[in-house]
């Protein structure tokens, strides 16, 4: 099997991140992904893990702690989705110490041939499956997380952390005995399937919690305090939640990234410095230290974190491209994240003229997202990514009008961009956003056509 026939093979799995169908995402069984894993001997027993869950800032999060584990001895695998370019970069693996060479882009990603061969072995397996009961079979999802798990017992890895891709409790990565349980800010998202209110969705997202391990959480809005607190005292896991129990302070800020001190429950941590841009990545970086302090369940050396943190890359949030104009990529794609981006463009890039460049899912409201923008926006232009899921760029700007007296409407991305990179001053600003799925799309293009600066390249 090629890498293209494997790829293929997992894609006619009924995929949920391009086919919403809220019903039958609602009838999801955990069952069906420790049945799979049982017949793989259970490769998810053979390593430590760290799971990590929330509404925004949990990709952040594992890029930290999968940052700071690479400075260790430890053979160390990521496990993260959405993908931004290519799927390989869901699945990674990080075997030698802080003393090897610095590896280029993407070389800690699963390979293509090892990706297809664990394909291969699967299959009779995921076969087996799809001629018995209809909902015996998996999903894309779940396969993915079952070739994640393989790959990393077959590398022998000491530690996965892994994100959790919907909700918590019913997500396939939560067939682990994870040690450390990290929860993300929690808000309102996928009301169709996790909950119509925001305790709902906290429930949902506290299905991960498990007796004998550690949960560390961001500061959270009450109903959600509530929920996690009773959920942790039902298990006997013990909570330690930001602004409580550890605390951070930002000392500067700025569009090269952050330095902050970090109190942590074991710790001092004085002027790290953070290569991300906004001040959310602050308490990110908090939780991600904190997690690592409950894994090892002693003070980390100074140096690891300090080494760690200053190395983290996490593309397409709030991502600078280029620089004259300033380009930005950030995928916020729900109005928790819109809110962070407009926030932290209020800060870093006052009395400076902003253009979005904007794509949306169809499931997104383009209505809450232009009200964040309407005092920012000189213009939005308006186009589509080829997810199957992207919401109609004429709709969009219909939408979008409402709120921002300059729209226009282009199909596709990379003509938008390359019109606006022509059209405004070098003192703007462009921002892409409103979908990871857009940014991923540009990224990829503007990788391929190198139109960036030498500092964006190096940062890519």
């Amino acid at each position: 099997m090629t890498y293209a026939q494997a790829v293929a093979y997992v894609d006619s799995f009924t995929n949920y991140e391009r086919v919403h169908q809220p019903e039958a995402m609602r009838g999801i069984n955990l069952e069906r992904m420790r049945r799979l894993c049982r017949q793989l001997a259970d490769p998810h027993r053979r390593f430590r893990a760290i799971l990590v869950t929330g509404t925004n800032g949990k990709g952040s999060i594992c890029a930290m702690l999968y940052s700071m584990l690479r400075e260790s001895a430890l053979r160390v695998g990521l496990y993260t989705s959405p993908h931004i370019e290519q799927l390989r970069e869901r699945i990674r693996v990080w075997t030698i110490g802080p003393s090897a060479r610095e590896r280029e882009h993407g070389e800690d990603w699963i390979s293509e041939a090892e990706f297809a061969a664990i394909v291969d072995w699967l299959r009779p397996r995921l076969e087996t499956l799809r001629d018995g009961p209809p909902e015996d079979v998996p999903t894309y999802f779940e396969v993915l997380t079952a070739i994640a798990f393989v790959y990393f017992n077959q590398r022998q890895i000491d530690v996965a952390v892994l994100e959790v891709g919907m909700g918590g409790r019913l997500d396939a990565t939560n067939v682990v005995e994870q040690a450390v349980s990290v929860i993300s800010p929690i808000d309102m998202e996928h009301t169709e399937v996790l909950g119509r209110d925001l305790a709902s969705i906290a429930k949902e997202k506290a299905g991960i919690l498990k007796p004998g391990q550690i949960a560390i959480t961001a500061r959270q809005q009450e109903a959600v305090t509530e929920v996690l607190q009773t959920a942790c005292a039902n298990q006997g896991v013990p909570l330690f939640t930001c602004g409580e129990d550890f605390k951070v302070a930002i000392q500067q800020h700025s569009l090269e990234g952050m330095q902050v001190t970090i109190t942590s429950l074991r710790g001092r941590y004085e002027s790290l410095e953070l290569p991300v841009i906004g001040r959310h990545q602050a308490e990110n970086a908090a939780l991600a230290v904190c997690a690592l302090e409950a894994l090892s369940n002693v003070g980390m050396p100074y140096s690891l974190i300090e080494r760690g943190l200053g190395k983290v890359e996490w593309p397409g949030r709030m991502e600078v491209v280029h620089e004259s104009p300033l380009v930005l990529l950030d995928g916020a794609h729900n109005i928790h994240a819109a809110g962070a981006l407009v926030e932290t463009l209020k800060e870093l890039c006052q009395n400076r003229r902003i253009h979005f460049l904007v794509g949306m899912s169809s499931d997104k409201s383009p209505e809450a997202f232009g009200k964040l923008l309407s005092n920012l926006s000189v213009s939005v232009t308006c186009t589509k990514s080829r997810h199957p899921r992207a919401m109609d760029p004429v709709e969009l700007a219909h939408r979008l009008s409402l709120f921002c007296p300059d729209v226009h409407m282009m199909p596709d991305p990379v003509d938008a961009y390359t019109y606006l990179l022509n059209m405004v001053e070098p003192t703007d600003v462009i921002v892409v956003t409103g979908s990871l799925f857009l940014v991923g799309q540009l990224r990829g293009a503007l990788r391929r056509s190198h139109v960036r600066t030498k500092r964006a390249t190096a940062n890519a």
